[in-house]
């Protein structure tokens, strides 16, 4: 596989458009996202800076971290999960993975996922894939 390193404040909104399997990306990571919200009532989304391409130098499946609002008006770690199989990573993984500074929060990523659906040029692509 080839290594790949975004932007150290990259998110979904800098990846979109070379997500491997942009449609089941997006829609499981919404559900990762959504479990989180149910249980802290909001949720923020980081992806992982660096790791391995999915197929090639444009096809990526980056990992990501959900974190929730604390009381104190900060962030906490809800969990990690790999880009690929959307699986939750071990507390040890999720610690030391390289996440982006930048996050987005679930209306954000709902958004994108509801104009990527709409983008012509993402659909015929997700129609070969």
């Amino acid at each position: 596989m080839i290594r790949k390193r975004l932007a150290s404040n990259a998110t979904l909104v800098d990846v979109v458009r070379d997500l491997a399997e942009p449609e089941e990306y997006l829609r499981r990571l919404l559900g990762n996202m959504r479990f989180c919200q149910k249980h802290h009532g909001d949720a923020f989304v980081r992806i992982g800076v660096a790791g391995k391409s999915a197929g090639g130098p444009s096809r990526l499946a980056p990992s990501y971290r959900v974190d929730y609002p604390t009381a104190e008006e900060t962030l906490a770690v809800f969990n990690g999960f790999g880009g690929s199989s959307h699986s939750a990573f071990t507390p040890t993984n999720t610690l030391e993975t390289n996440w982006s500074r930048d996050h987005l929060t679930i209306r954000e990523v709902q958004a994108i996922y509801d104009d990527a659906k709409k983008d012509e040029t993402l659909k015929a692509r997700w129609a070969k894939d």
